[in-house]
């Protein structure tokens, strides 16, 4: 019994589970069906819409060509309009009184208005006009001023020179093209029963320059568009031409008076781009009807632009899905029988999940478990089949949480290992600036000893210079010995300084001399490499606050640096210093830049120039110090220096604060926000 009821579920099970799909088929079929049809449907009306725009626009612009050529004759046109406008008085005003006079004389009838034609050229005008067939109602020729010259058929008046067509022709320069839109019955040129379009084009002079006349055709608009009558879709489908207020212009089903275009209809189909739609009501008495609309371009009507409008009627559109339903529901009848038929088979094979499960269970305790049992029964099989496989899924999570937790412990072990690696490379470091700070020291006061002894010699030569005769060469040579002691003196003072932490005393400092004293002190080096120096120095710089001998530490310094750069060149090295003034924060700072036009700084190590011991010199010929109490220094004179490649060569950038800058609590955070540099 118990079998038996399991049996039942599972075909029951099968035959629900194989219907819905099947039915939820039939719908999305049917709607996608409905979908792509319509696509399918709407992208072909609108293909067919934009073909008949283009023919349309094909159309006129060929008669467009065709006014053309009559107005480019040279013998049978051109002549007898130049010869009417020679005619005329050169007097603007005398030529529009005799054009008024002539109009009046027109008013009188036919015999005296026929005197006023150039009859020769209204014959030529009529043979063109039979040429061309019933769709030509009549071709007439103005000159310059709009006054009628000749004319296949007599107009209604003799003056157009006040009417829009002849002012947009004259207006428009040589290319200006008039094409109207329908014209009713009896308001043409012509005063015709049916209704009219109008093309006219302008007469060009011999040289194509300037318009002499213009030359207006009238069609039967039906005769010239009967080719949109001509355009079928299927049993039911057709086209029309619209203008964009709304007017029916070509139909073949409905009479022109007989349309209701629905305001819905109207705002899809007057589009500036060619698209497809679904009309609510497509004032052919037909509902949800896809339509293709486009609109005829290349024409310049005035202000009114015709589109075309395809349809078909909706029981024809929607044809094919309604036929592939009825397929569906077939395939679907026999679906079920199927189904039913395999649920029998299915539950025959009742036992097959038990098997199923055992093999599921002896994978799992061997560990080869990697996918799912595959067992749909709906009843107690399933559900234990689903709760071996979550075991296994937890079993499988757990193992996997194991291994992501041992890989994040190794990997904070190799973070641990690199912060502990980088604060011992940090205490060497510190460690290695206490000793080289106390080997200064030492230095420095042993250099002090015999520097004392050698400038209390140099007190005593001068004091004997002075009493006796001796060359000014030697009187400038003891001068020049005692200067370069006392920078001696001051260097180890600024080492003692450096090596004790004590700060600099400032005081007002002229940079220009400063740069003097250090190119001064170059000059030697670089007389012997070859290397030529530049100075660029800006007039009247405002003084800094700085120590001079530290300041000339930093300028040497970067030139030394420099003349190291370009010192394989030769002659061909180049070394420039300049200063000038630069504006920061609204204050006057002033700047030194040292360049030169080496090789440059990688730059994958510019950022690294101003560490302590990090030098890019062979070895035992740079302690990569330099550059380091370079910005030391700088930093103490509340100043920062910049480093980046030029075009050639790199440049170095010290700026520092003039005297009287304005102070205060902001500035100072300010100096000590300086960046270490920037490239």
């Amino acid at each position: 019994m118990k079998i038996r009821t399991i049996r039942g579920r599972i075909v029951g099970a099968i035959v629900l589970v194989g219907c819905i799909p099947l039915l939820i088929g039939l719908v999305l079929a049917y709607v996608s069906g409905m979908r792509s049809l319509r696509d399918v449907i709407g992208g072909n009306l609108q293909a067919v819409a934009v073909q008949a725009a283009d023919r349309v626009t094909m159309l006129v612009q060929s008669e467009v060509q065709g006014v053309r050529l009559l107005g480019s004759a040279p013998l049978r046109v051109r002549q007898p309009v130049e010869a009417a406008n020679k005619a005329y008085p050169a007097d603007r005003e005398k030529a529009q009184l005799l054009i008024a006079d002539r109009m009046q004389l027109w008013e009188k009838g036919a015999g005296s208005a026929a005197r006023l034609l150039n009859a020769e050229l209204s014959r030529f005008l009529l043979e063109t006009k039979v040429r061309d067939g019933d769709k030509v109602v009549g071709l007439l020729i103005t000159d310059q001023y709009g006054a009628l010259v000749a004319a296949s058929s007599e107009p209604d008046h003799f003056s157009f020179g006040n009417e829009p067509w002849w002012e947009q022709v004259r207006a428009g320069g040589t290319d200006q093209v008039y094409v109207s839109g329908l014209i009713p019955a009896q308001e043409g040129s012509f005063r015709t029963p049916e209704e009219t379009i109008d093309i006219a084009v302008p007469i060009l002079d011999d040289r194509q320059h300037a318009v002499i006349g213009a030359v207006k055709a009238s069609y039967r608009f039906d005769t010239l568009f009967a080719m949109i009558k001509q355009i079928r879709i299927g049993q039911t489908g057709h086209a029309m031409l619209f203008d964009a207020a709304g007017n029916p212009l070509v139909c073949p089903i409905l009479p022109r008076q007989a349309h209701r275009i629905p305001g819905q209809l109207m705002s899809m189909i007057v589009s500036s781009e060619p698209g497809w739609g679904i009309a609510e009501d497509d004032g052919h008495g037909a509902i949800d009807t896809v339509v293709g609309y486009a609109p005829v371009r290349g024409l310049t009507l005035p202000d009114n632009p015709w589109h075309i409008f395809v349809r078909q009627q909706p029981v024809e559109s929607y044809a094919p899905i309604r036929d592939q339903l009825r397929n569906l529901a077939a395939i679907g009848l026999v679906m079920l029988g199927l189904l039913w038929a395999i649920g029998r088979y299915v539950a025959a094979r009742i036992a097959s999940p038990i098997q199923i499960l055992r093999t599921g269970v002896e994978a799992i305790s061997q560990g080869t478990y990697d996918r799912p049992l595959n067992i749909h029964t709906g009843d107690e099989f399933e559900e234990l089949a689903a709760a071996v496989h979550r075991m296994a899924d937890r079993l499988k999570t757990s193992r996997g949480e194991l291994e992501r937790l041992n890989e994040d412990l190794a990997r904070r072990v190799e973070e641990k290992t690199r912060e502990i690696t980088k604060h011992m490379q940090s205490l060497e470091l510190a460690e290695r600036l206490a000793t080289l700070g106390k080997v200064a020291s030492g230095i420095a006061h042993e250099i002090n000893n015999p520097l004392g002894i050698i400038l209390n010699r140099i007190e005593c030569m001068e004091t004997d210079a002075a009493r006796l005769p001796m060359p000014a060469e030697v009187s400038r040579d003891l001068t020049t010995i005692r200067s370069q002691a006392e920078r001696i003196s001051r260097v180890t003072k600024s080492i003692l300084t450096f090596s004790r932490g004590t700060v600099s005393t400032l005081k007002p400092v002229e940079v220009n001399a400063v740069v003097r004293s250090c190119v001064g002190i170059a000059g030697e080096r670089l007389s012997a490499l070859s290397v030529r120096l530049e100075c660029a120095l800006a007039q009247s710089l405002p003084p800094v606050m700085g120590d001079r001998d530290r300041l000339e530490t930093v300028i040497l310094n970067l030139v030394n640096n420099a003349i190291d750069a370009v010192s394989a060149q030769g002659s061909k090295g180049l070394v420039t210093v300049g200063t000038t003034t630069v504006q920061m924060d609204g204050q006057p700072w002033v700047q030194v830049t040292v360049s030169d036009n080496g090789p440059g700084i990688p730059n994958e190590i510019i950022a690294r120039v101003f560490d302590p011991f990090f030098s890019t010199k062979p070895a035992g010929q740079g302690t990569g110090l330099g550059l380091f109490l370079t910005y030391g220094i700088v930093a103490d004179h509340r100043g920062k220096i910049e480093v980046g490649n030029g075009e050639p060569g790199a440049f170095f950038s010290v700026i520092l604060p003039t005297v009287g800058r304005r102070t205060g609590m902001e500035e100072e955070a300010r100096w000590e926000s300086q960046a270490k540099y920037s490239s």
